[in-house]
């Protein structure tokens, strides 16, 4: 052969194979990667979602359960209620919620 240098077929499969991985992976990740990281944060959200939705209904039951406690206590209510009865503590929460409810009505035009 003469002296100039021919690049060898495993060269050329070589650069030809990394070229087409680099233009693979460029596609890749303007398609799929941005689902990727949208899937996450949803899986994300989802996740703290039911938890904020777990410990509101473990803080709600803590606050029947301090009124519960709390209204025992006042002796005025003794009178009225056994020992546990939460009767009390439901009439609190319910005007609360009520008193609430009626704020978030009144500003639902605005």
């Amino acid at each position: 052969m003469s002296d100039v240098d021919v690049p060898s077929s495993q060269d050329w499969s070589a650069k030809a194979t990394t070229t087409i991985v680099g233009y693979v992976d460029t596609v890749r990740a303007a398609t799929t990667g941005k689902a990727l990281v949208v899937s996450r944060l949803a899986v994300y959200f989802l996740a703290a979602g039911l938890a904020a939705l777990v410990a509101l209904v473990l803080a709600l039951v803590m606050t029947v359960r301090l009124l519960v406690v709390a209204t025992n206590n006042i002796p005025v209510l003794r009178d009225y209620a056994s020992d546990g009865e939460v009767w009390m503590a439901y009439w609190i929460l319910g005007v609360v919620f009520f008193v609430i409810g009626g704020v978030l009505w009144r500003k639902r035009g605005s």
